[in-house]
């Protein structure tokens, strides 16, 4: 790498730390992609760039980002000439930057369909890749082309490439990272901020992801030593002890649930205001047209109590829990004990049983 950077002029080092500098930032997958490309045509002395990120559920290339190619046959690529690419998936294991040639030398490449009829329409004819990988997933990759009467790339744009790497994984693993957070705090005010009870968020180990803007206000309407203690009481909810179910004006209930975006556990504190409403099994019955037993549960889940220990406080078997567990899901119209709890919460405020 020292003799490829001793051969750049002061503009190619320029363009090298700029291309640096831009990956060191922070930004979505397609912005730090499109804001490097054209230092990377420039630095590599290129004229085509085309950069995917690998949707590894899909097992598809996806986000494209381009430079010098045409909508149109990226589309075809991406509906009919992925499939018989001769090159991309030898390319694809490499763990550095790679000539074409290297995988397919230029005069057999020029014999297939992928070549004429995809490369030549842009007119791409010298290539060199570069995938960058988190462990074992691929996370993106740079596929850089030059024209036919220009010389194909070289020891030079394989070094410059291999230097840019580090830099280039560490930025998309980066985004990822934020774009993962920024879909979960999406979900969060989507499900929580749609209810009217304050929501707190916990993770497994008890750490506070996110309160909504209930539990916000209720950090408004307390002092704040009142405050600070009744968040405690809410952590020690979180962590499982279930005797902490009220402090003061508040009832307080808990439920474990798992994330549908990355299947990870937590746990939801409700704290909901007291009122001269009380909910027993009566009222849930009458309302939502419950039997007996299935607002014993109810009200159980709404507690934060687990199927099992449901089971051993009512003296009945685990499979019969799980029973009328499906049939309050049916007759309140829910998937899943978040929505349960949220049903049952709405406008009501203190659970006795």
């Amino acid at each position: 790498m020292s003799s490829a950077l001793q051969a750049l002029n002061s503009a190619e080092v320029k363009l090298l730390l700029g291309i640096f500098e831009k990956l060191s930032s922070s930004g979505d997958q397609d912005d730090l992609r499109r804001n490097i490309a054209d230092d990377l045509l420039n630095l590599l002395r290129a004229d085509f760039l085309a950069s995917f990120i690998w949707n590894q559920d899909r097992q598809f290339f996806d986000n494209v980002i381009f430079v010098n190619m045409t909508t149109e046959n990226l589309h075809r690529y991406q509906t009919y000439f992925r499939f018989c690419d001769p090159i991309t998936p030898a390319l694809q294991k490499r763990r550095k930057a790679t000539l074409v040639c290297e995988v397919m030398a230029q005069e057999e490449l020029e014999k297939t369909e992928f070549f004429n009829d995809f490369l030549m329409a842009d007119g791409l004819h010298h290539g060199v890749n570069l995938y960058a990988y988190d462990g074992d997933l691929n996370v993106g990759d740079l596929r850089i082309w030059r024209v036919k009467h220009r010389p194909d790339f070289g020891p030079r744009e394989t070094l410059l490439l291999d230097a840019i790497l580090p830099h280039f994984r560490n930025a998309l693993r980066n985004a990822r990272v934020l774009a993962e957070a920024r879909n979960r705090e999406t979900l969060w005010e989507k499900v929580l901020d749609t209810t009217r009870t304050a929501v707190f968020l916990f993770d497994k180990n008890g750490r506070l992801l996110y309160r909504n803007l209930r539990a916000e206000a209720i950090e408004k309407d307390l002092p704040g030593p009142a405050y600070s203690e009744l968040v405690e009481c809410i952590r020690s909810l979180a962590k499982g002890r279930l005797s902490s179910s009220h402090w003061g004006p508040y009832s307080l209930s808990s439920l474990h649930f798992v994330s549908p975006t990355d299947g990870r556990p937590y746990r939801a504190v409700m704290a909901t205001r007291s009122t001269p409403w009380t909910v027993d099994r009566r009222l849930l019955a009458t309302k939502f047209r419950l039997s007996p037993r299935e607002a014993d549960i109810a009200l159980l889940v709404c507690k934060g109590f687990t199927d099992p220990e449901i089971a051993n406080l009512l003296n009945i078997a685990f499979s019969t829990v799980r029973t009328h567990l499906k049939h309050l899901f049916s007759k309140l119209d829910v998937t899943n004990r978040t929505e349960l709890i949220f049903a049952l919460m709405e406008d009501l405020v203190d659970f006795s049983f």
